[in-house]
This record gives C-alpha cells, structure tokens and sequence, in this order.
C-alpha cells in the first residue's frame, strides 16, 4: 500500500497516483482559504485577490481558455493554473497549446494551494462573466426570436472574435494576445453604437408617425 502523505507535502500527482487513498480530502480542501502566492518550480507568484486584478493581468485568448468546461476536478485546477500562470512564469506571450504542456508544472504544486485557488479564480470567472452580461446583453426583438437568434449561441465565441478582428483590423491570433480589458472596451462601444441606432430609428418611427397624424 502507498504511503499516505501529510496534506502539507501532497501534490497534485500524489492524489492522481493514489486517488482512493484520498477520497473525501478534496470537499476539505476547496474549503481552506486562497493563499495570497502559489508556488511553481520554486518560485511563488501572487494569486489576483480581485476581478479587477484578475482581468488587468489576461488577454482575450486566456479569457476564452479559462471560460471552459472541464468534467472533473484535476481537469478544472490544471485549466484554472495553466490558463492563468503560463505567461507569467514562462514569460511568453499566450500561447493555448504551450500552455496545456505546461500544465505538467502544475502536478508538482501543493494540493492544499491548488483547491483553493481554482476555486478561487472560478469564483472570479464567474464575476467577469456576470459583469460582461450585465454591460453587453441585449435582450432580442420579437422579429429576431421569431428568426431563431438563439442558433447564433452556438458561433459566439467565433463571432466575437470575427468582430474584434475587424474592428481592430488585425489577425484573430493577435486579437487573441489582446488584453481582456481593451475587448471588452471594444464590445462596450460597439454595444452604445447599436443602441443609439436602435433608439434614433425608433425616434425617426414616432416622430413620421405624429407627421402622418398631424396631416390626416
């Protein structure tokens, strides 16, 4: 039998090699507090506290990276921990498919820092994402539900970057390296540009048809 570790050396391929032995250790886990650093490779770097200091630090290809599914827990922390950490410890630009290789650094990281941050920064996810539906929906017109509007759900994610390439009017894999914060700028004005079309046509409409009335 394996010898069991003590939670302040066990690492993440401790608990992939011997996962029944430590069945249950995980619910305790996502309950420690976020650490303010996390060790890779014998060095620490800072864990974003904030949304704010979350999203200032990313760009718009890791924003995409870290918005997906993953179907287990091991599959969640590497994505969480690659998708943040790759260009700050290497010092590269983003790059999707070096980052998954790099995903090998996170397996030797404490288990007791790692629940906590992915946790962590799901939780800040998900207020990135909560903020971008607060400040870019826009609940569809009863013609474009009628036209199914709902099949575009679908082609989202290409179609945001078709319309970041064009109004930027540079590649999709420099779109990609763009900072999230710049994008999201760019959908905020795009989005008060098709509201002010909306109202000034809805505005043209009132004001031919109070035309039309005041002639009859």
């Amino acid at each position: 039998m394996a010898r069991i570790k003590g939670i302040e050396k066990l690492t993440l391929r401790d608990m992939i090699i011997d996962l029944d032995e430590y069945i249950g250790l995980a619910d305790g886990l996502v309950q420690l507090p976020c650490p303010i650093d996390l060790e890779i490779g014998h060095k620490r770097f800072t864990v974003p506290q904030t949304m704010d200091e979350f999203t200032k630090t990313i760009c718009y290809g890791q924003r995409l990276f870290l918005a997906r599914k993953e179907e287990n827990d091991i599959g969640l922390i590497t994505r969480m921990i690659e998708g943040y950490y790759y260009p700050i410890v290497t010092v590269n630009k983003w790059d999707e498919e070096k980052a998954l290789l790099f995903g090998k650094n996170v397996l030797t990281c404490k288990v007791k820092e790692l629940y906590p941050i992915a946790m962590h920064f799901v939780e800040l996810i998900g207020q990135m994402t909560d903020r971008e539906k607060k400040l870019l929906h826009r609940e569809p017109t009863k013609v474009e539900q009628a036209a199914g509007i709902e099949r575009l759900d679908l082609f989202s994610e290409l179609n945001a970057l078709d319309f970041l390439r064009d109004a930027m009017k540079c590649t999709v894999p420099e779109v990609l390296l763009t900072s999230y914060n710049e994008c999201l700028v760019r959908f905020m004005n795009a989005k008060e540009i098709n509201d002010y079309h909306d109202r000034y046509l809805e505005l043209l409409k009132e004001q031919s048809e109070a035309q039309s009335k005041f002639k009859k």
